[in-house]
């Protein structure tokens, strides 16, 4: 299957992205030869809700909101990302279904970072993948912690509903 994905040899400044942020100039130059670059369309899904995850996507100009669908068809939004902003990081570290459908809340560039590429390129660049893989690791262990947080603030208000009624 041919992807509708462009590969470009100069996209951006990586060293504004967290992921990126700590790797040299010649290590942001390596990566930056595996992002491929797509625009969407106001509405266009990024990717669907049950669909294998295969990468990161960072936006580079627009928009994307990212939604839940309960299964009584109940849309959750989950976040929403903007230009430096990166979604669809868990992909990098296996291949479930993703949980959440991506849509470009407008016209939206984003460059992607395919799991097998990254693979492609710790095996050429074991110490490039390694750092991106580490940080990718800290990054979601700070969004796993925020997220606890909210969740401990929801049960703490739920219980205190409780007791008030």
């Amino acid at each position: 299957m041919r992807w509708p994905w462009q590969k470009r040899s100069s996209i951006g400044r990586w060293a504004d992205i967290s992921l990126f942020a700590e790797l040299s100039h010649r290590e942001q130059q390596e990566i930056n030869r595996v992002f491929q670059r797509k625009t969407y369309e106001s509405g266009e899904v990024v990717f669907q809700q049950g669909n294998p995850g295969r990468g990161l996507f960072i936006v580079m100009t627009g928009s994307v909101d990212v939604q839940q669908e309960e299964a009584d068809g109940t849309l959750i939004q989950l976040a929403s990302a903007k230009p430096g902003e990166f979604f669809g990081e868990l992909a990098l570290l296996d291949d479930a279904p993703r949980t959440a459908t991506a849509i470009a809340v407008d016209e939206t560039s984003l460059v992607a970072l395919f799991r097998t590429d990254l693979l492609a390129l710790s095996e050429t660049r074991p110490r490039l993948g390694v750092k991106i893989l580490i940080k990718l690791s800290q990054i979601v262990a700070e969004r796993l912690r925020r997220t606890n947080r909210a969740l401990k603030d929801v049960r703490l208000m739920a219980d205190t509903a409780k007791e008030g009624a």
